[in-house]
Parts: C-alpha cells; sequence; structure tokens
C-alpha cells in the first residue's frame, strides 16, 4: 500500500506505475526542471526563431461532431508573434483573421528532439518515476491557448506521464469499461489513437459530461503536476488558460499484442484508401496518416507477421500471476483522480425505429476496425497455428 507522506524512491515509484490501475496526480517530482521556473523572456529563449505550426479551432463547438484537425485552420508564426496574438492581438496579417476571443492556438503533439537543441532535452527529467536516461528525447511539448483541446481518445500503446509545465489544463478520463458509452471509432484514423464520436465541446467548460452510464474522473492540473494516465483510459484534455505540457508514453508488456492489432488496422485502413475517391481518403486519415495511402503492404505484412511471432512466443501472464492493483491513499505527494458523478438525468422516451438507415461506407470501416473485430481476427489467426 502505497500511503506514506515521504517521498518514494524511483524504484518505488517505477513500482507504483507499473501496478496502478487508476489516475494518479503526482506532486513534487519535477520542481528541478528549470521550465518551471521560467519566465516570459525563458521560454522566449527556449523558441528562439522557431517557426510554430499552430491548429487554429474554434473556441465554441455545438455541433454533432468534435472539431478534427483535418477540419482545422492552421497558422505559422514565432513565440512573440504567438503571445502578441493572446495579449493584444497585434499581429501579422496572417492571423488578422482570428481573434482569442472565438479561437484558440495549439502548437500540439511535437517530439521535443525535433523542435529543441540538445542542450534543451535533459532540461526533462523522467528518473524520479524510475525511469532513468529518460528525458526530453523521448517526450512531446504541447503548449495551447485558452480552449486548445485534444478531441476525447485513448492511445493504443502504453501508459502516460504528462508533467504540467505551465498554466492550468483540465482533464476528463474514462475508464476502458466505459468504452461502448463513448462511440469508439478509428475514423478520422491514426495509428494509436481511438476517437470517441462524441463532442465534448457542447458542454460547458466546467460541467462534467452527463454520459449516462459513465465513469468520469476529471482533474485540473497546475504547474509541478505530473498525471499518470493508465492504459486504455479515455481522454479530453481542454486548456483552461495559456498552457504547456511535456509528456512521455510509457512501455507497457500488452504493447506487442497491440501493435499486431494496430497492424491490421492499418493494413485495413491502407487498402481502403488507396481505392476510394481522394475526397473521402482524406476524411478517412488524419492529416498525419496521409502517408497510408501510399505505404507498401508488404511493410506493414511484415511488421504484422513480426508482432504475430512476439505475441505467439510470448503468451500473457495468467491472472493469478499478475501483480494485485495497489491500494492508493492521498498524500502530501500523490493524490488519486476520483469518480465524479454524472448528474442524473430524466429518462428520454424511446422513439420507435421507422426504418433502418442505408449503411455507409464509414459505417462498414468502423465495423472492420472495431477492437472486437480485429479481437476475433486475432484469435483466429492464433487459432491457425
Amino acid at each position: 500500500m502505497a500511503s506514506s507522506s515521504a517521498q518514494p524512491s524511483a524504484d518505488e515509484m517505477r513500482r507504483i506505475i507499473s501496478n496502478a490501475e487508476t489516475p494518479i496526480v503526482f506532486r513534487g517530482f519535477i520542481d528541478s526542471w528549470p521550465m518551471i521556473k521560467f519566465s516570459a523572456d525563458d521560454w522566449r529563449s527556449f523558441f528562439g526563431d522557431l517557426s510554430l505550426d499552430c491548429r487554429v479551432g474554434d473556441r465554441q463547438n455545438d455541433t454533432h461532431c468534435p472539431q478534427w484537425e483535418r477540419e482545422a485552420d492552421a497558422v505559422e508564426c514565432n513565440y512573440d508573434q504567438f503571445t502578441q496574438w493572446l495579449e493584444n492581438g497585434n499581429v501579422a496579417d496572417s492571423m488578422c483573421h482570428i481573434t482569442p476571443r472565438q479561437h484558440f492556438l495549439y502548437f500540439n503533439y511535437k517530439y521535443m528532439k525535433d523542435i529543441c537543441g540538445s542542450t534543451a532535452l535533459p532540461m526533462v527529467d523522467w528518473s524520479p518515476f524510475g525511469y532513468p536516461g529518460r528525458n526530453g528525447n523521448e517526450s512531446t511539448f504541447w503548449m495551447g491557448t485558452a480552449g486548445a483541446h485534444t478531441p476525447c481518445h485513448y492511445d493504443t500503446y502504453g501508459c502516460n506521464l504528462v508533467a504540467q509545465v505551465s498554466g492550468k489544463k483540465r482533464w476528463i478520463l474514462y475508464p476502458p469499461e466505459d468504452t461502448p458509452l463513448l462511440e469508439p471509432s478509428r475514423i478520422p484514423y491514426e495509428e494509436s489513437s481511438v476517437y470517441s464520436q462524441i463532442n465534448f465541446q457542447r458542454w460547458k467548460e466546467t460541467e462534467v459530461p452527463d454520459i449516462s452510464g459513465s465513469h468520469p474522473h476529471v482533474v485540473i492540473l497546475y504547474p509541478g503536476d505530473v498525471l499518470f494516465v493508465p492504459r486504455h483510459w479515455w481522454h479530453y484534455v481542454h486548456n483552461v488558460q495559456l498552457s504547456i505540457s511535456i509528456n512521455t508514453w510509457l512501455e507497457r508488456p500488452e504493447d506487442e499484442e497491440a501493435r499486431l492489432a494496430e497492424g491490421l488496422v492499418k493494413y485495413f485502413m491502407a487498402n481502403i484508401s488507396r481505392n476510394i475517391s481522394p475526397d473521402l481518403s482524406s476524411t478517412l486519415l488524419n492529416p498525419n496518416e496521409e502517408e497510408t495511402a501510399f505505404v507498401e503492404l508488404e511493410d506493414v505484412e511484415n511488421c504484422i507477421r513480426h508482432s504475430f511471432r512476439y505475441v505467439m512466443d510470448h503468451p500473457h501472464p495468467s491472472e493469478s500471476t499478475r501483480s494485485p492493483p495497489l491500494s492508493m491513499t492521498a498524500n502530501n505527494w500523490m493524490t488519486p483522480v476520483t469518480f465524479s458523478h454524472v448528474p442524473l438525468k430524466s429518462p428520454e422516451a424511446k422513439k420507435p425505429k421507422t426504418s433502418t438507415r442505408d449503411l455507409k461506407l464509414f459505417d462498414i470501416v468502423r465495423a472492420f476496425c472495431d477492437q472486437r473485430t480485429v479481437q476475433t481476427i486475432i484469435e483466429v489467426l492464433k487459432e491457425q497455428q
């Protein structure tokens, strides 16, 4: 049981992270990171003349669908232009059509090794969590203005440590058992991401979504907080104010089977995307997956074979041999993220179905890429050996 008020050793932290099954906020572990104390001038020096390719989104969206990246505008600016736009709107012509009141900017999902010099990478140090040698080289960078958000999704690989470096960010997390309630979809397709079709912007920024039967866990991260996101937990992330965070994905023993499942999904998406119109293909694929339509199928097949051989040679341990889940108690260095009760709604009268709507191409794609379908394919492949 992890309940001592004394901050644990790195080995103990790794044991906690390896066995925790619910989200946890850790405090006091990144106080030595220089970025925690950065001033505006420090950030200006950090970014230098780097061109920030930012996603532009609407702060209000009452439609049924989330704001997908494919539909977003984009602008390029440097850090000074970014902050000037946020403070007073006096910017270059390329940004004059957007305002902080109506829009957000998001410089997100950037590998630090691609945007920082080698001297900046050691500023990030994950060793207090039991991962010595892991630094900015294995981390990604997220900076966005108020209203910037990531659509609700879960990651198929590993688990996640997220360090809040500056500003405040609100997280709504759901356990894997809530998956059927969150309308999962592989469209838009992005390797390792399963998206919800629910638009979380329909709720106010301070509300808990009233998705009947769900188990939301809500937390606001402040500078110095580090959130542990367990494997396959859904999350919707929203910037309360200008926010900077850095995360690292931690490998899990189950990842190789996840790679097998992802390989099968990619194989299907690659075949579909090259046999439909370019317009449909651009809707099917997230912008960072456009090469999927042109990938060599033999390369994908080889990845599937590699992962399948590994899975067959390394079966999962039985339930009896796994470590029991940890019992977590809040203290001065750790706070478990708890369940936030969903407001009860009056039951809605079910409308009788007058007809069945016609199946569309993307309905079929979603069905083929559903985790239950993919898992069935894996079990059939195992039976054939």
